[in-house]
């Protein structure tokens, strides 16, 4: 009888081994530390649907727990590079980086990267930084803009006796990869100079007062104006605002993002087109930053798909596929 209490309190000792081991590999942990250079409406729902793929990782898997730091910049280089600092101190398995200037918020990515901390570049330039492990293209600027362009382009097709006097508002001038937004229409006016004509340009720093206020003085000064074509939705909200208040229901306004309320001005016909991916796609970041923890994604680029052109025509459809 003895002889059997000491082979099940040995069972007992092994089971608990096993049990703990078990344990101590659920207990892996995958902390990300999430950089942002301004928690925007825009950035707000990235976030809430990182934060959900956060939840739903956790919950189909046993081997690891993944979690999520988030540090806002407030549109600071200083303060990036500091919140960066901080975040380092907790020895984070990735850094996700939204830089604030692509430039001088570089020294933030260099301190991970010399401190062996794999970094996503979430607004990558042209050229690429090779202090970025990856470069996530949510807002793929060469499909954004050639949505945009390519919807003009149709615009001009269907209305042959229509010239376009654009106004551009671009987001900020330290944002390089951005620019692209408004550019490309500039490009396309040097190709039709005879059907479109930019007649104003300025930077709306993505704030909707900004953007209000240039499309007031833009209504005064080039009163033919009738296309506003802004670099996200934020800043088009500003220029609807302007439009509304001088009654001007000729123009036409653009933006990007494809934000909800986007959606539904152009659905309320005060927007005419948002270019985008589906914001709750930007949850595909974890599964690239858990991916590089575990040294199971190799790639140097990953492109969120699909990007989606909604304006009056297809905006019921999109709403009724994506409501839920």
């Amino acid at each position: 009888m003895k002889q059997l209490t000491v082979k099940l309190c040995a069972a007992v000792a092994l089971a608990s081994i096993a049990t703990f081991g078990a344990q101590a590999q659920e207990a892996k942990t995958i902390s990300i530390a999430y950089s942002v250079d301004v928690l925007d409406e825009t950035q707000n729902q990235a976030l809430d649907a990182m934060k959900s793929r956060v939840e739903e990782i956790n919950a189909s898997r046993k081997d690891v727990k993944v979690t999520l730091d988030v540090y806002d910049a407030q549109s600071s280089v200083d303060k990036q590079i500091s919140d960066v600092q901080t975040a380092l101190i907790k020895s984070p398995s990735v850094l996700i980086l939204s830089a604030v200037d692509a430039a001088g918020s570089l020294p933030a990515a260099q301190a991970a990267k010399d401190a062996g901390i794999p970094v996503i570049d979430r607004r990558p330039s042209d050229p690429e930084p090779d202090v970025y492990s990856v470069a996530f293209y949510a807002y793929d600027e060469v499909r954004y803009a050639e949505s945009t362009t390519n919807w003009i382009k149709k615009y001009l097709d269907d209305n042959p006796g229509k010239v376009l006097n654009v106004g551009l508002v671009y987001g900020a001038p330290a944002q390089t990869a951005q620019l692209r937004r408004a550019d490309s229409v500039k490009e396309l006016s040097k190709q039709q100079p005879d059907r479109i004509k930019i007649v104003a340009e300025g930077y709306g720093n993505w704030l909707t007062a900004t953007a209000q206020n240039l499309t007031q003085d833009w209504l005064l000064a080039h009163p033919d104006i009738n296309l506003v074509v802004c670099a996200n939705d934020i800043m088009a909200l500003g220029a609807s605002n302007a439009l509304q208040s001088a009654g001007r229901t000729d123009v036409m306004v653009t933006g990007y993002d494809l934000t909800d309320d986007g959606v539904q001005r152009v659905s309320a016909n005060t927007q005419t087109l948002t270019v985008g991916t589906v914001l709750k796609d930007s949850n595909q970041i974890i599964d690239v930053a858990v991916g590089l923890a575990e040294n199971t994604f190799k790639d140097k680029t990953f492109y969120v798909n699909p990007v989606y052109a909604i304006d009056p025509s297809n905006v019921a459809d999109f709403l009724s596929k994506t409501k839920n």
